[in-house]
């Protein structure tokens, strides 16, 4: 793209710019434009781009200190965001004038929904220190005392996730009965949130003794020795139908077991679940983007030493400093070949 300033719909001087983003302003009244080529280099350059200010290059800047309207454009569609004049250049022989933007918080919040963006923790969350196996174990609440069955579908030697329809929400304090391989233990816990669909809750278990932490730890250890399942299974995260279904296909022709997800905490809930061998995922999805899930991920025992791939359509340089940033093991560039997809993932996959 020859990236150009404009003025009334003229071309004035061309920008040069490696992003391929237009800036321009329309008319004096309207509002001032920022151009991207597609919602990838929106969120790379404005959401993800950690500055405090944008540099809009204008022949005729509005006052230092002014609160103006920049549309911000992505293909065929637009979003009005504002901001504040915060800084002002004037025309000289290395630098084209123009002025600094900042957008506040909530604006930012604004172009994350226009993206479809509604989780963005300012950092991601503390993880699992302590490695937890699936399981189905029996639990029965004993304070409060509820008829409702619970099973237990993992176990940790700090806690455990429980499915159930039992009406508890998270922040309560519970006693339940967990039926182990060496019976029933009797375990205080706080209920620490709720998982996917509503139907299950975390525990963390509080003042454990410890013969009761001892058994635990044994419990866990004879669900780790369980057999693996010798077919590898791969999570594919994309909100494109048409990708999700190629990468799925494909990875089922060629001996792998595939869950899918369409969204960000989708892709998460699955992770975090089933713990896969592999995960496929797209940088910019619904929810929370790829960037945030892999942060997640690596700071998390159990979930860091899975091979996390992105895929995107972003610029080259640009895809391999953020999967650089968010601790990616690979990335493929958005399209990519059947040949490379399977090089790659048969490579992580090795032993």
């Amino acid at each position: 793209m020859n990236d150009q300033v404009t003025w009334g719909g003229r071309a004035a001087f061309p920008l040069g710019l490696d992003s391929g983003r237009v800036l321009t302003q329309i008319r004096r009244g309207l509002a001032l434009e920022l151009q991207y080529p597609d919602k990838y280099s929106l969120w790379d350059e404005l959401v993800k781009a950690n500055t405090d200010r944008v540099f809009i290059e204008t022949m005729e800047p509005p006052r230092l200190g002014e609160r103006v309207p920049i549309e911000l454009k992505v293909e065929s569609v637009s979003l009005v965001a504002t901001g504040d004049v915060v800084g002002l250049r004037r025309p000289g022989p290395r630098f084209r004038g123009g002025i600094w933007v900042r957008f506040d918080d909530e604006e930012i919040d604004k172009v994350r929904r226009f993206l479809g963006l509604t989780q963005h923790p300012d950092r991601p969350p503390v993880g699992r220190r302590s490695p937890r196996e699936p399981c189905s174990l029996k639990a029965v609440f004993r304070r409060p005392e509820l008829a409702d069955e619970a099973t237990a579908r993992n176990l940790s030697e700090t806690g455990a996730l429980l499915e159930t329809n039992a009406e508890v929400k998270p922040g309560e304090l519970v006693e339940i009965d967990l039926h182990l391989d060496a019976g029933p233990a009797r375990i205080r816990a706080e209920l620490t949130r709720e998982g996917p669909e509503g139907r299950y809750v975390g525990l963390r278990f509080i003042e454990l003794t410890e013969a009761l932490a001892a058994q635990l730890k044994a419990e866990v250890a004879r669900l780790a020795a369980r057999p693996a399942s010798a077919k590898p299974t791969v999570l594919v995260a994309d909100d494109d139908t048409s990708i999700l279904d190629f990468l799925s296909k494909a990875l089922s022709k060629f001996g792998y077991e595939v869950l899918k997800a369409k969204s960000g905490p989708e892709a998460l809930s699955i992770i975090r679940e089933v713990k896969p061998r592999l995960v496929l995922l797209d940088i910019l999805m619904p929810g929370i983007d790829g960037v945030d899930i892999c942060k997640v991920m690596r700071a998390d025992v159990e979930l860091a030493a899975i091979p996390v791939i992105f895929l995107s359509a972003l610029e080259a340089g640009r895809l391999h400093a953020v999967a650089d940033e968010a601790g990616a093991t690979d990335y493929l560039p958005k399209p990519t070949t059947l040949t490379e997809l399977l090089n790659l993932v048969g490579s992580h996959l090795k032993g």
